[in-house]
């Protein structure tokens, strides 16, 4: 029998919001559930678990781990904030999508730091899955695939917000459910 200490982490990169926005988005998931999406069966996300991925690794080593927070150490000592705006709220990654999120604009600092990343992963052996980073928070899932369709009312105007940390999580997926640990936080 595996120790679980001894199985590989399935890690991803991401930065969590600071309070006030997370506050921000948790009274968007509350008027959607109240109004719009109130006979829809979702799966909502656990507001204490809001974040924008970065990059999602998946299963890694202890040795690659350790690799990869050396690395992240060197892109992370401008010590300046990283600038987020939510600008809508839509169906990922189409209108067809099951999943509701909070799109991310992705600035061009939000572009650089995901670039830096990749490169990161790279070095250490890991190829990207994405073809095109679409920055997002995953607001829950919908459970009814065969849904009426509706139309998400846009933002008064976006939601802004900056954040100083890059986070690396755990990712564990047990009884049906995703919980995600941190595991060690670098200041952007």
């Amino acid at each position: 029998m595996i120790n679980k200490k001894e199985e590989m982490a399935r890690v991803f990169i991401a930065l969590t919001p600071v309070k006030e926005l997370n506050d921000k988005i948790i009274e968007i998931k509350k008027h959607l559930k109240t109004g719009l999406l109130k006979d829809h069966t979702i799966s909502w996300q656990n507001n204490n678990s809001h974040h924008i991925t970065l990059n999602f690794i998946g299963s890694m080593e202890p040795e690659q781990i350790d690799e990869m927070f050396i690395n992240l150490e060197k892109i992370t000592t401008s010590r300046s904030q990283i600038a987020l705006e939510i600008n809508s709220i839509s169906l990922f990654p189409n209108n067809n999508g099951q999943v509701l999120v909070a799109n991310i604009n992705p600035t061009l600092q939000l572009k650089k730091i995901h670039n830096k990343i990749e490169d990161i992963i790279k070095t250490i052996g890991f190829e990207s899955h994405l073809k095109k980073y679409h920055p997002h928070i995953t607001l829950g899932r919908f459970k009814d695939k065969e849904r009426a369709s509706f139309e998400i009312p846009e933002l008064e105007e976006p939601i802004k917000s900056l954040v100083s940390n890059i986070d690396v999580y755990e990712s564990d997926f047990e009884s049906g459910k995703t919980s995600y640990k941190l595991i060690k936080r670098f200041k952007y």
